[in-house]
């Protein structure tokens, strides 16, 4: 029995819903609705404080209630969306009701990886509240069976289906520097940052900077300053740290002063690492080069 033509009218009209989504079964309404969001904050018993998060049904419609996101943010959804990864970052305040943000400027926004709240959303138009159903508290519905019956009979509709894994998602804050994660969920982040210093006249410092700011550091001596000196040092060190260049989500490379050679082979590493990873070079967009910088009276003759 399709039931989602019934849940997607009610959610128009401005009531709550239960359904189930790839983490546990979700509770919701839309965004937009500040009777039906004070409503629902009121039906689980959560502080109007305490944000929520927001399911969305593409990048694309996050990008709408994020403001100027870190491009760590744009990584994130392309490697992890859709799935159990809820990401916080700055948002627009005039398209997130106050309760939402828990009174922040920021939202926690996740694009689930099941059909039904997505069609949900895309029905409807805009992002969904999408909190486990449970009363604040309580424990977290991953079943149809689990789901508490004096919370239901105050929703408007419950969707038919199932749960596909069992496990909360993981929550990120991208407004902080170093990024933080809030909950460790069923999604596993292990992004990391490569950070180049090939100043030096004769050594060379590689470190890895993990999401929430653990660094781990390689210094070598080098005789010639060139890609095939310097690449087999960080792949030494991500191999020490059981990582691989897919994990790489941005990279740092200092690019002056220093050594002319040694800040000219650093950039051509880092503008080469950013092209074939398709990630950001010292915080620019993706696809944008650094170049070095020198001192320009040290090279005059």
């Amino acid at each position: 029995m399709n039931t989602l033509p019934q849940a997607i009218q009610i959610i128009k009209n401005g009531g709550i819903v239960i359904f189930p989504t790839d983490t546990a079964f979700g509770i919701g309404c839309r965004m937009d609705d500040a009777r039906a969001v004070d409503r629902l904050f009121a039906l689980r018993r959560r502080p109007r404080t305490q944000a929520t998060p927001v399911l969305v049904a593409s990048a694309d419609m996050a990008l709408t209630y994020y403001t100027d996101p870190p491009q760590i943010v744009r990584h994130l959804m392309k490697k992890y969306w859709p799935g159990a990864l809820t990401i916080i970052a700055p948002c627009r305040k005039n398209l997130v009701y106050s309760p939402i943000r828990g009174g922040t400027m920021t939202i926690g926004l996740r694009m689930p990886n099941h059909e039904i709240p997505r069609r949900l959303i895309e029905a409807v138009g805009v992002g969904l509240l999408g909190p486990s159903a449970n009363f604040h508290g309580e424990p977290t519905p991953y079943r149809r069976e689990d789901l508490d019956p004096s919370l239901v009979t105050l929703v408007d509709y419950v969707v038919e289906g199932n749960s596909t894994v069992g496990l909360a998602s993981t929550v990120i804050d991208c407004s902080v520097n170093p990024n933080r994660i809030i909950r460790q969920g069923s999604c596993t982040i292990r992004d990391i940052t490569v950070i180049l210093d090939t100043s030096g006249s004769d050594a060379i410092q590689v470190a890895v900077e993990m999401l929430g700011g653990a660094r781990h550091e390689l210094h070598k001596s080098v005789k010639h300053f060139t890609a095939q000196e310097v690449l087999p040092i960080l792949d030494e060190l991500l191999k020490k740290l059981s990582l691989s260049f897919d994990d790489v989500a941005a990279v740092r490379v200092h690019t002056g002063p220093g050594s002319y050679t040694g800040l000219r082979v650093g950039a051509a590493i880092a503008n080469t690492l950013g092209v074939l990873l398709d990630v950001s070079i010292n915080g620019h967009p993706v696809g944008q080069t650094v170049s070095p910088t020198y001192q320009s009276d040290r090279y005059k003759s």
